[in-house]
């Protein structure tokens, strides 16, 4: 293979490597990847295949790049899932990966020219098939993993502010690459200058990946915290829950223990007091009744409260949940959901003047959880981006903890609202299930 041949394969390479975060991070929107992909592979081969054939240099070279580059971030903007911001990150970090590994490859072919039987363009070309494949192994098991846990939780402003670090180092490579290598990178050059930005070259991505799983540490941590306390919420409520069934069976037990002295004190009453009598016995025995709304412990305690909280609020609580003592769901993800949806509708029905109402269905399918929770609202719905704006203080926590928690296989989250209710639809996978 010729030096010329050597150095289009070389660019091909490069290609690889710059579609790498977009295609294996980012998610089609009609799952047609394949012709996604064969798209912007043609549009850059194209670009590539037109300087080789004409011999454009590289500077006005940069110019045919630049358009081919905004034209490849519509492809993404168009046609892949995600915000903009997000999408931004991946573009800006494909072109820093790729131009640090670049110059790394050509450094390495430089300095193992002396030591082995090919030419420059011959070494660098095997050194950039070697590089892309690690590319690709440090995109699937890393960059990934801390992406999705990134961006699925930052605010706008915070993911605006990470898609700026990827824009920066790339600035300061590109900058530094173009001001001491104006003619490239070639035998010739001073040692001195190479290892230097060698050395900016490694700082660089060093500082990416420590940046990269800073956030991701924070925003993790951030979660594990609202977890924490949603938990003891949770244990507080469920505390409080088994104190109010020792109560429970308290009355019971005494009622039981006085029932003889009952029977006793109506065999000397004539009819009309053994009626009254019977009317206030009745009224005890229902006061002491316990609602039972599913075999699960842990969602009956949690409906029971929000029951209890729509009857003193004037609520029509409506249930139907099919759920057994144990399903394959884990309680805490279950409480997180169940409790984020309720608290929700809590707050828009008591902002209703005339007939509010909660309806709350859950079932499981197969190996599927199905939950359904309707309520009544004052038709009032602020959108932005095709998202749902929230009027609480906290931004809507709550549904960015239900998003967040249901990014598994098998998951889905919608809403749906039409003049005066508003619906919400859950599916849970199991494929994460705590067994019994």
């Amino acid at each position: 293979m010729n030096d010329a041949a050597c150095h289009v394969f070389q660019d091909l390479i490069n290609l690889s490597v710059r579609m790498m975060p977009i295609f294996l991070c980012l998610e089609p929107k009609q799952k047609n990847r394949e012709t996604i992909a064969a798209c912007s592979v043609y549009l850059w081969v194209i670009m590539i295949f037109t300087q080789s054939l004409f011999h454009i240099p590289d500077r006005t070279f940069w110019i045919f790049q630049g358009f081919f580059s905004c034209l490849f971030f519509l492809v993404l903007l168009v046609f892949f899932r995600g915000s903009a911001v997000k999408k931004l990150f991946f573009y800006l970090s494909a072109w820093m990966l790729a131009d640090l590994s670049s110059f790394l490859n050509r450094f390495a072919a430089w300095c193992f020219q002396a030591f082995i039987p090919l030419s420059e363009e011959q070494l660098c070309t095997l050194i950039s098939l070697l590089s892309a494949s690690l590319c690709c192994l440090f995109v699937h098991f890393w960059m990934k993993k801390r992406a999705r846990e990134i961006f699925g939780s930052l605010s706008s402003r915070f993911s605006l502010l990470l898609a700026a670090y990827p824009a920066l180092f790339l600035f300061i490579e590109l900058t530094g690459e173009r001001t001491l290598f104006p003619y490239g990178i070639s035998s010739g050059q001073s040692h001195s200058l190479l290892f230097f930005f060698l050395v900016l070259c490694i700082s660089l991505l060093l500082l990416y990946i420590l940046t990269l799983n800073s956030t991701a540490q924070i925003v993790k941590r951030k979660q594990t915290e609202e977890e924490l306390t949603f938990a003891r919420q949770m244990i507080s409520k469920q505390r409080e829950h088994y104190n109010q069934t020792l109560d429970y069976i308290e009355q019971v037990r005494i009622i039981r223990h006085d029932f003889r002295h009952h029977i006793h004190a109506l065999l000397y009453m004539d009819k009309e007091q053994q009626v009254k009598y019977l009317k206030n016995l009745q009224k005890e025995l229902e006061t002491s009744e316990q609602k039972i709304f599913c075999e699960n412990q842990a969602v009956n305690g949690l409906i029971q409260e929000y029951a209890a909280r729509a009857e003193k609020s004037g609520i029509t609580f409506t249930t139907r949940m099919d759920l057994s003592a144990h399903i394959p769901i884990d309680d805490l993800t279950l409480c997180i959901v169940i409790g984020n949806l309720l608290e929700n509708a809590m707050e828009a029905s008591k902002k209703m003047e005339k007939d509010p109402f909660i309806r709350i269905q859950a079932r499981m399918d197969g190996d599927h959880l199905l939950m359904l929770v309707e309520n009544a609202y004052n038709g009032n719905i602020q959108e932005k981006n095709g998202k749902i704006l929230s009027s609480k203080k906290d931004g809507g926590l709550g549904m960015l903890s239900i998003q967040r928690i249901l990014n598994r296989p098998g998951d889905e989250f919608d809403v749906y609202f039409n003049d005066d209710t508003f619906t919400a639809m859950v599916q849970i996978g199991t494929d994460f299930s705590v067994q019994p």
